[in-house]
């Protein structure tokens, strides 16, 4: 029984694509891309301060500056703290005591360099109580 022409190529295209689709999948879960972020305390037991990295932790109260250029704050897992420069603004729910991601490098001069802030926080919306004014964008802590 003979394989006709079109049946072979539909089988070669499929097996292609399968093949590539799997060589994606395993070189996109190596190790180094499975970090989401990296906490202060990781970031200076090992960081070598080329690499683009994110950091991840709380954003300590009181330590939040507006600066021309951009925002100084730092980031805490509880146990170590990075000074963090954030080149920009940063999103509207960004706030001392707020779980962050920032994405950046670790300079030479002791600062986490980000161009990047993601905010972490709940799914649930609670709208404003009667009578009461949202939370201005701006207020930064």
């Amino acid at each position: 029984m003979r394989v006709r022409l079109p049946r072979l190529r539909t089988l070669v295209l499929g097996g292609a694509i399968a093949g590539s689709l799997g060589w994606v999948a395993g070189s996109g879960l190596t190790g180094g891309s499975l970090v989401y972020y990296e906490t202060p305390g990781d970031l200076l037991a090992h960081s070598s301060g080329r690499d683009r990295v994110r950091l991840g932790g709380l954003v300590e109260p009181g330590s939040v500056q507006e600066v021309p250029g951009g925002v100084h704050f730092v980031v805490t897992d509880g146990t170590h703290q990075m000074p963090v420069f954030q080149q920009g603004g940063v999103p509207s729910m960004f706030q001392a005591g707020r779980g962050v991601v920032v994405e950046g490098v670790y300079g030479a001069d002791g600062v986490f360099h980000g161009d990047t802030v993601m905010v972490k926080h709940d799914n649930v919306y609670r709208p404003p109580a009667p009578g009461e004014q949202p939370p201005r964008s701006a207020q930064l802590g």
